[in-house]
């Protein structure tokens, strides 16, 4: 990653000559880590992103869409409050560090005039989002530094904001001819020579130092076998360069288009190197992909839990259940010492502890000795044991209907955990979790405030010959499809007892697909299903009409007759519409 000292500098600077002046108009916490400002710049508006994500800290204007918590988090209704409609006096980079300072000007409770700043120190793992007065003093952070965590710096409100601690190292902007020969003479031979422009200057990323050994024609060498008038020759065409603000945003990518590196300057010793229009446009491209995908699996992650802790309770929910059915198995015996006891009190004493009656229902008659509770009469031990037979009766019944409840909704969750890995979006992974909502496996969000779930749409696929196939994405996207848009002709697939998508082979009345439609239908019904990694998938099909769906089933559950079953190897090789 080369977001340096140098590259933190050029973005403060293509900031500071886009948004000084411009007016905070919203302000956001996407996340713990995030802070996004609406603001306005003369009759547009603008969002800026402000990320301290150790991956992807970085600041830079943004055009992506945001899901926004329902209750924003205190360090956000903090922000609210001092910086709304507040102007953006400059951005700058705190001395020569990787800090980028947006200072606001702004009112305080009292109404009185006062600068802020918000500082986002882009530094790894150890990025922060600092907010402090005009004086420096801190207001609030995303990340609380105590003494446990640093003894060189703490991070806190109340405190005097201080930059990073120096390194022991040159300013590359301050260095001359002379002074770099010196050190280049003093630095150790046997390293390769990249290494002096990492280990001597301060602000200097591995990929920048690589490139400029590349254009002196060095790399790959160790010190002593290099031209020190040609490094020198190099190094200072670039500070010159960096002196004079002549940054230009440059992104490198793989042979796949991928992006792998970033800079203010031109990189030419690794993949392709592309000019960009900016460097929010650079951060964007660059880390906006990668956070959406990394958020996404994070809700996908965060959702798969709740599932999965959800399924493991009806398990052992199950196995309780299935205990006192086992338990029930006795209630006849209950039944008959009841009977017997019955048949036999004329004969029995009062407080005994056992009563020894014959067993008519026997062959041959046989002499029972059952073990009363003396405290009692034998009219009431018998009642006793009446009591617990109707009682182990009545649980059975009751058990039995659990049992087929929870299996009901273990498959259930079976089959969101089964079409979670298809979320393609946020937007996708809000469906699911507005139908666990509705299921009662997560807490339902208010509706005023509450994030508002977009309904995305099923996957769409073209068989080798051109006959259109529809796949839900999740359980809501299934039961619509089938029931609703489908026709009654058209063709239902799904993997043969387990959990998986519908998808929906779109046929005439009289139509006759090709038995290529039907595998290739075969085979994304079994793609997108659990059984995805296996070789050999048995994949029910029949027309819609034969599907039903049972009164009060659970999302995506529907039943089916007149079906038939393919076997095929799951594949999504088919052309995406």
């Amino acid at each position: 990653m080369a977001f340096d000292v140098i590259f933190a500098r050029a973005v403060a600077t293509e900031l500071d000559g886009l948004l000084v002046g411009a007016r905070a108009e919203k302000i956001y916490q996407p996340s713990k880590e995030e802070i996004l400002l609406t603001l306005r710049v003369g009759r547009e508006s603008k969002k800026l992103i402000i990320s301290c994500v150790p991956n992807s800290a970085r600041v830079c204007l943004t055009e992506r869409q945001y899901e926004n918590p329902s209750v924003p988090p205190m360090f956000c209704m903090l922000l609210r409050k001092y910086l709304s409609g507040a102007v953006i006096k400059s951005i700058d980079t705190v001395g020569f560090e990787r800090a980028i300072d947006i200072c606001f000007d702004g009112h305080d409770e009292l109404g009185f005039a006062c600068s802020f700043h918000i500082i986002c120190e882009v530094m790894g793992k150890y990025s922060n989002i600092i907010f402090t007065d005009g004086e420096k003093k801190i207001i609030s952070c995303t990340k609380a530094v105590d003494f446990t965590t640093s003894r060189l710096r703490q991070v806190l409100a109340g405190m005097t904001y201080e930059p990073p601690p120096a390194q022991d190292k040159a300013c590359p902007l301050d260095e001359t001819p002379r002074d770099f020969i010196e050190k280049f003479a003093a630095f150790p031979p046997e390293k390769d020579v990249e290494r002096f422009f990492i280990e001597t200057y301060t602000g200097f990323s591995p990929v920048v130092a690589r490139e400029i050994v590349h254009r002196a024609g060095e790399l790959g060498k160790c010190a002593w076998q290099c031209d020190v008038e040609m490094l020198s020759d190099k190094f200072f065409a670039l500070m010159t360069d960096v002196r004079e603000g002549l940054f230009k945003p440059f992104i490198v990518t793989d042979e796949r288009g991928m992006p792998i590196e970033f800079s203010y300057t031109s990189i030419t010793h690794i993949g392709r190197c592309d000019e960009v229009g900016s460097f929010s446009e650079l951060l964007e491209k660059y880390y906006g992909e990668k956070a959406e995908a990394e958020a996404l699996k994070n809700r996908i992650g965060s959702t798969e839990t709740v599932v999965l802790t959800a399924q493991k309770r009806l398990i052992k929910k199950l196995s309780v259940l299935e205990e006192e059915i086992a338990e029930c198995k006795d209630a006849e015996k209950y039944r008959l010492r009841g009977d017997l006891i019955i048949s036999s009190l004329y004969k029995l004493q009062h407080k005994a502890k056992f009563a020894e009656v014959e067993n008519y229902f026997a062959d041959p008659v046989e002499t029972v000795r059952i073990e009363l509770d003396e405290k009692l009469t034998p009219a009431q031990n018998a009642a006793k044991f009446f009591k617990k037979y109707n009682k182990l009766k009545t649980a059975k019944v009751i058990a039995a209907e659990q049992i087929e409840k929870t299996k009901r909704e273990i498959e259930y969750l079976s089959s969101v955990l089964a079409l979670l890995p298809m979320c393609e979006s946020g937007d996708d992974v809000s469906e699911i979790r507005a139908e666990l909502s509705k299921t009662g496996y997560i807490r339902q969000q208010s509706a005023k405030g509450g994030i508002k779930v977009k309904k995305s749409e099923p996957m769409r696929f073209e068989t080798s010959l051109g006959r259109e196939l529809i796949c839900g994405k999740n359980n809501t996207q299934n039961d619509a499809l089938t029931l609703k848009n489908a026709d009654k002709w058209d063709y239902w697939f799904h993997v043969k007892g387990g959990a998986g998508s519908h998808v929906i082979m779109k046929c005439a009345q009289d139509e006759d697909p090709d038995a290529r439609d039907f595998t290739e239908a075969a085979q994304i019904a079994a793609y997108y299903s659990d059984e995805r990694s296996s070789e050999n998938v048995a994949v029910d099909y029949t027309r819609v009409k034969f599907v039903k769906k049972p009164a009060g089933s659970a999302p995506g559950h529907v039943i089916y007759t007149d079906y038939f079953t393919a076997y095929v190897r799951p594949s999504a090789e088919l052309k995406r519409k």
